[in-house]
């Protein structure tokens, strides 16, 4: 009994593992996503649309296919903004010309084709990502390189802007450390300590700095970069999937 048991407990966990993963694959701690419905005019569901994703600043393309429920999902996607292609024999084509892909993220969006031929196209020269994620619960906020540099700023170092999110609490940086100006947060009750900063994916916390973010003692803080060279960066403060985990507090992308 002891032995079957033994087997249904690691079924039941591979099953686990298999769903969590498929679901935290669609982006990284240096990519994006994007994922969303194609339905016809009626509202029912168009499976088989080929949805091709380009970056607008290389021109690389990324192709998908949408299932039976007309859902499909590009994974893994570098950041910037994308052109996106929507094409199904028997319907118009369709092309949201302006997709913004930030860090972390998986951008909505859902596209309806009307009934025609593929040498018909339709172009949606807008925005075409909801202003709200809403593909998971995590909460945080999202600063840009135009955002990093119009700040004032005049420690030139983006872990000033940290304090800016909601949830965060950051005291007001030492001015007499000789312009390094690292700034301690705490976020949702979490300690100074209990944060996590990645950069393009990899860990810069310094566990002999206790993970605070700010030098501790004869032990150095996190390093970090000027906000010149910063494409964008974002700070998770709760309920952000495993895939960022390690600590309690926030999580820096």
């Amino acid at each position: 009994m002891t032995k079957k048991w033994g087997w249904a407990v690691a079924l039941i966990f591979t099953a686990l593992l298999s769903i969590f993963v498929s679901g935290a694959s669609a982006q990284t701690a240096s990519t994006g996503a994007i994922s969303g419905t194609v339905t016809d005019t009626s509202g029912a569901a168009i499976a088989n649309v080929t949805v091709t994703a380009m970056a607008i600043a290389t021109g690389r393309t990324r192709t998908v296919m949408t299932g039976p429920d007309g859902a499909y999902i590009i994974t893994l996607l570098p950041l910037g903004n994308y052109s996106v292609k929507f094409a199904a024999t028997g319907f118009n084509s369709s092309e949201a010309s302006s997709v913004t892909v930030n860090v972390s993220e998986t951008a909505v969006l859902n596209q309806v084709l009307a009934v025609g031929t593929q040498t018909q196209q339709v172009t949606v020269t807008g925005e075409a990502v909801e202003a709200v994620q809403t593909a998971n619960a995590t909460l945080g906020d999202v600063v840009t390189s135009s955002s990093a540099v119009g700040l004032p700023l005049t420690t030139r170092n983006y872990t000033n802007l940290l304090g800016l999110s909601s949830g965060a609490n950051a005291g007001v940086f030492n001015a007499v450390t000789l312009g390094k100006g690292q700034t301690d947060i705490a976020v949702n009750g979490a300690g100074t300590a209990q944060n996590n900063v990645q950069m393009d994916g990899v860990s810069i916390t310094n566990n002999m700095a206790q993970g605070t973010l700010t030098e501790n003692g004869l032990n150095p803080g996190i390093g970090y970069v000027n906000p010149d060279a910063i494409q964008e960066f974002k700070i998770q403060t709760s309920l952000f999937d495993a895939g960022y985990g390690r600590s309690p507090g926030a999580s820096v992308t």
